[in-house]
């Protein structure tokens, strides 16, 4: 999110993070300070622990999203930044749980549709998959990957007991990094009721 009269809006619905791209390849890229009561969540992908460290400061992130194949070892030392530190696994038909313990330093997982890109580009992975990986992660988690707003009842049958927060994204938009508020609003109630 980019543009702090959309936020201002989203905020009201009642959510709790708004996530600031500081991808430069990104459409999304955020190039000004956003202000906003939710809780900032800055999504990174291979970059550099200065970089981070000094966005956390300019625009007081609270989380961290890292989406490049960061190491646990980097998990630990964004962590040691004072930040919650929220690792994004690609999933696909090929995706194995196991590796999830090998980060015991991300506060949270996100799983989001593999692709050739960085994040789902848009599209759902197999939802199905997420039974097996709710039963083998040992965090909490996040779905993301071509939520759309037609799906919240099929999120709602889910019926799973890890996954803690949705990322809703690219199919909310009405251009890149401009959310459309009524479609939220309509998704919210239905998600909610």
């Amino acid at each position: 999110m980019k543009h702090q009269q959309n936020v201002d809006e989203i905020v009201a619905l009642g959510l709790d993070f708004i996530g600031n791209i500081f991808f430069a390849k990104s459409s999304r890229n955020l190039n000004s300070i956003i202000h906003t009561s939710a809780t900032k969540v800055g999504v990174f992908v291979k970059e550099s622990l200065v970089i981070i460290k000094e966005r956390i400061t300019e625009h007081n992130l609270k989380v961290i999203q890292l989406h490049g194949g960061e190491s646990n070892e980097f998990c630990k030392s964004v962590k040691n930044l004072g930040v919650q530190v929220w690792k994004v696994f690609s999933v696909g038909d090929d995706f194995e749980s196991s590796k999830l313990k090998e980060f015991p330093d991300a506060d949270l997982f996100l799983f989001d549709t593999k692709s050739k890109a960085y994040g789902g580009a848009g599209r759902k992975f197999d939802w199905s998959l997420l039974k097996a990986i709710d039963k083998k992660t040992p965090k909490k988690y996040f779905l993301a990957g071509g939520i759309h707003p037609n799906d919240a009842k099929a999120i709602k049958a889910l019926q799973l007991k890890n996954i803690i927060g949705l990322d809703l994204n690219s199919q909310f938009e009405s251009s890149p990094g401009l959310k459309n508020v009524e479609e939220l609003k309509t998704f919210l109630v239905e998600l909610r009721s």
